[in-house]
């Protein structure tokens, strides 16, 4: 089972509630038995949960559709078993975040297609074309649109009306409200151009093609692979020789890594020459923000026709790749500047065409020979400052956030400058789109030489080929950032000791394990302090102690006394808090809810919605008013919690001390 499945009591909790808020009770009382109970069959959950056969039917409809659930007969075909997926269901919290990266790289019309694509869970392209272009009835108006999901979701609301409320609520706090595209530029014209947009997003890897085996569970699909195994290599035996046993592993990973690649390969689609009457779709109205990838097709004299029967869904995977792209970006933007953080976002989502997902959880394990390992950075993921120049807005000002003295020293062949030591400023002022373009080059690769001298080094110089050429230590980065989230958290929960909670935690990194004398050696301090420490972040569960007995008697001036600490101990003690963090902001939110709801119930009625003015008082505006602003402030927080935890969890797998 991959690390992010590992499921927790905590987490079954924060997954109920948000199941239960976007898709009802009925949902939520099925999921809550899987929860409770792990992996059952339908006999089993009519009688843990009260509810009769034909309800719980149509419960795992709505969680099977949604791909929240497992559901396999691979040990017994006359039995089915339920399980369910906790990444997917945990992934409901960031729905909103997702249509907002959509919509920052393709538009508001790929956004829109993701939406509807989220909120249906998986269907067939036919159905999503008769979805948003139904056969006209000819008992209907020829000029009404009822009915028509194009109509109803591009005319009104360009991220669609099916996220629920968990769509509505992350829509407050993603930034949807940031210049408002015309209606008609989000309205998809016709059958082929919706066809072009899934086309290109299943070739950038967002959406891939459904398959039986996805809804096996982890442990399904372990078994499944390796019965194929011993039955083709083993005669269906276990192997005992440790080479034997360590050839098995191998191949079983090679063959799951060889099923999941298969299911993100586009299949080959039918075309047809574009005809003078087509709309041209090859550009968006709207221009998308810096280093965005403008969807078009491949080919703009062809028009791709998808085929009918083809089953598609969201691809989780490459939905981790962009947030975390997301999240470096605003840490760079934090640390050294927004122009830096814009040259490293357009870096970054270059690598994110070859990187299919932010770890591989079905790694081989490294070779006993070092010689016999490949190339430790394939070319493929090497960027170089012409790549960035080539993709980077003209019109950024790149000289932002340099030394002045070496920005005269860049740009001294394309303008006569100096710099005024006495005020330390370039006189006169440089235009940075004058430069030319090797000038810019150069400028763009101080900024990345910047993003490799900071202490969590953004990037890696590789090799020089005309121009350096840098690439990005995900793993190493990822490990880096989970200790300063542990740090920073000792941090702040220490107080006045936080700082030496801190440095104990750095020595025994270093270390690994001390006793009590060593610790005082190592640290510069007295016992008496270091033990009083150790303590409350042994409580806290940051570090761990182990005694030793010197002799048969188990005495404590007897024994030694080891402290010693576990990044991945730490990293799942401080994931468990952030879990608990959020069920409480959840439980806030709907015990706030609760204190106005039939002022809500109000508000929410078709002839009130556009009209509160009209038809609410003063008071209830005002109430209604600061409802929203404590819904903002919670959801707010809870996105920076989803922030914490694809840091601890999403980015890199299962670490080893040190």
């Amino acid at each position: 089972m991959s690390y992010a499945q590992r499921d927790t009591p905590i987490l079954a909790k924060l997954c109920t509630l948000l199941v239960e808020d976007q898709y009802g009770e009925l949902a939520s009382r099925i999921f809550t038995v899987l929860a409770r109970h792990g992996r059952q069959t339908l006999p089993s959950i009519v009688r843990a949960s009260y509810l009769n056969s034909r309800q719980i039917k149509y419960g795992l409809i709505v969680l099977i559709q949604q791909h929240l659930v497992f559901h396999s007969s691979f040990l017994d075909p006359t039995t089915t078993y339920y399980e369910i997926d906790w990444q997917q269901a945990y992934s409901l919290v960031r729905y909103g975040k997702i249509l907002k990266a959509v919509e920052d790289r393709f538009g508001g019309k790929a956004a829109n297609v993701m939406s509807n694509l989220i909120a249906l869970g998986h269907t067939r392209i036919q159905d999503l074309r008769e979805a948003y272009f139904p056969p006209s009835d000819n008992n209907s108006d020829a000029g009404s649109d009822s009915g028509r999901v194009n109509g109803k979701v591009n005319g009104h609301k360009p991220n669609g009306t099916a996220n629920g409320a968990n769509g509505h609520n992350n829509g407050h706090s993603n930034g949807h409200g940031e210049g408002e595209e015309d209606v008609n530029d989000l309205t998809i014209q016709s059958e082929e151009e919706l066809d072009a947009i899934i086309h290109h997003l299943m070739l950038e890897g967002w959406i891939i093609r459904v398959d039986e085996i996805q809804y096996l569970s982890p442990g399904d699909i372990q078994g499944m692979v390796q019965r194929e195994v011993l039955g083709e290599q083993h005669d269906g035996k276990m192997p005992s020789g440790v080479k034997a046993k360590e050839q098995m592993v191998f191949e079983i990973n090679s063959r799951k890594r060889a099923m999941r690649d298969d299911w993100c390969r586009v299949p080959k689609c039918n075309s047809r020459k574009r005809l003078a009457s087509d709309p041209d779709f090859s550009r968006t109205t709207k221009r998308l923000k810096q280093g965005a990838l403008e969807w078009q097709p491949r080919d703009a004299n062809n028009i791709v026709m998808l085929e009918s029967g083809l089953v598609i869904r969201t691809n989780p995977e490459k939905i981790s790749v962009a947030l975390r792209t997301e999240q470096l970006v605003h840490l760079v933007e934090q640390r050294l500047g927004p122009v830096t953080a814009k040259i490293y976002e357009v870096m970054l989502r270059l690598m994110e065409t070859t990187i299919a997902r932010a770890y591989e959880p079905y790694a081989d394990p490294p070779p006993s020979d070092p010689d016999a390992m490949g190339p430790e950075v394939q070319d493929k993921h090497l960027v170089t400052a012409q790549d960035v120049a080539k993709k980077l807005d003209k019109d950024l000002d790149i000289l932002d956030g340099l030394d002045p003295y070496h920005v005269v020293r860049l740009v001294e062949a394309d303008t006569r400058v100096r710099y005024d030591t006495t005020n330390r400023q370039i006189n006169p002022p440089v235009d940075p789109t004058t430069l030319s373009y090797q000038t810019r080059t150069k400028v763009i690769d101080c900024h990345i030489r910047r993003l490799a001298d900071d202490p969590f080094h953004f990037t890696t110089w590789h090799s020089r080929a005309g121009f350096s050429q840098w690439h990005v230590e995900f793993d190493e980065l990822s490990k880096s950032l989970i200790q300063h989230e542990i740090e920073t958290t000792i941090q702040s929960r220490g107080g006045d000791r936080g700082p030496l909670g801190v440095k104990l935690i750095r020595a025994l990194k270093k270390k690994g394990k001390l006793d009590e004398r060593q610790t005082c050696n190592t640290m510069m301090m007295p016992a008496g302090e270091i033990r009083q420490i150790a303590n409350e972040m042994a409580v806290q569960g940051f570090v761990q102690t182990q005694e030793i007995p010197k002799v048969e008697r188990r005495e404590a001036k007897h024994s030694i006394h080891l402290i010693w600490y576990d990044r991945q101990r730490a990293r799942e003690k401080l994931l468990h808090d952030t879990y608990k963090g959020m069920i409480r902001i959840l439980q806030r939110i709907a015990f706030e809810k609760e204190k106005v709801r039939e002022l809500l119930n109000k508000a929410e009625r078709s002839d009130v919605v556009g009209n509160e003015e009209k038809w609410l008082s003063q008071d209830e505006l005002s109430v209604l008013r600061k409802w929203k602003e404590v819904q903002d402030k919670l959801l707010l927080q809870l996105l920076r919690e989803d922030d914490l935890v694809a840091t601890l969890r999403d980015h890199t797998g299962p670490l080893t001390s040190p």
